[in-house]
């Protein structure tokens, strides 16, 4: 039979981990590159930006006096335009109101100016159409105005 050379079966076991290095065969495994994607905090509910009328409002003085006669034109204003969001107890406590994130304006008004209140009727900001919308005229802001000022005033 064939006679097998020590020098022979040595060189077969050199070529054979040679091999074995080339191909990976005694390397560690390759590590897990991959990453998880970062877990980001969503807020349950969107973030809505505080409404800040420009500076310039604050001085707005109105034309129309606070009187018995402007407050009730404010209230029926109120009932027919803003009630629906923003209650009865003006709190925007309504279901609309919730949905609409209407403010509370018992906690609003005692923050803000006369002028600025008037400015937010006027330009209005998503949900709170302008006042013009519903054909109420700058007076009627004015009125509406008197009537949220003596209304919050008493809660």
């Amino acid at each position: 039979m064939f006679k097998m050379n020590s020098n022979f079966i040595k060189g077969a076991l050199f070529l054979s981990l040679g091999t074995l290095i080339a191909c990976g065969g005694s390397e560690k495994p390759a590590e897990d590159t991959t990453t998880e994607a970062p877990k980001v905090e969503t807020p349950a509910e969107p973030v809505v930006e505080p409404w800040v009328a420009p500076a310039e409002s604050k001085d707005l003085k109105s034309p129309i006096a606070s009187s018995k006669e402007s407050i009730a034109k404010g209230a029926k204003h109120f009932a027919t335009y803003c009630v629906s969001c923003h209650g009865e107890s003006a709190m925007g406590d309504t279901p609309a109101g919730q949905a609409v994130k209407a403010a509370n304006l018992v906690e609003k008004m005692p923050t803000q100016t006369n002028g600025e209140v008037f400015w937010k009727l006027t330009n209005g900001r998503n949900a709170m159409l302008k006042i013009t919308t519903y054909g109420l005229t700058e007076n009627d802001g004015w009125d509406l105005v008197n009537y949220l000022r003596d209304f919050t005033s008493k809660k």
